[in-house]
């Protein structure tokens, strides 16, 4: 009996992923945008047309990341790893594309919750 607590505990511990994820960056339809880690509220409107980044930590293959910006949902556009020295993937930097931006705070949602939402767009 003990040993089957134990392995059902390993189990559960090597399955558990500790999820973070962030808002990096907000970019407009010419490349031009800004980096929005430390920031309460972006320098330039983004309205109509615009790109989103998040980076999220851990483990993600079949979570379903929501990104919005006050009601405009993001569609996916493209995915791309980050390793550490050692080729270890660390991260995944996802970008979004989003149609009908007006203004509102960036939501960063994975599996329905809310990891960021501290940044106003306008």
């Amino acid at each position: 009996m003990k040993i089957l607590t134990l392995i059902l505990f390993i189990n559960l511990f090597l399955n558990a992923s500790d999820i973070k994820a962030y808002a990096i960056g907000i970019f407009d339809e010419k490349g031009e945008g800004e980096n929005i880690q430390h920031k309460r509220i972006t320098n330039n409107d983004y309205n109509n047309i615009c790109y989103s980044r998040i980076v999220v930590f851990g483990n993600i293959p079949h979570a379903r990341v929501q990104v919005k910006i006050g009601n405009s949902l993001g569609h996916f556009e493209k995915s791309i790893f980050v390793y550490n020295k050692h080729k270890i993937k660390i991260a995944e930097e996802i970008t979004f594309k989003h149609y009908t931006v007006e203004k509102g705070y960036f939501e960063v949602r994975i599996n329905n919750k809310l990891y960021d939402t501290k940044v106003f767009i306008k």
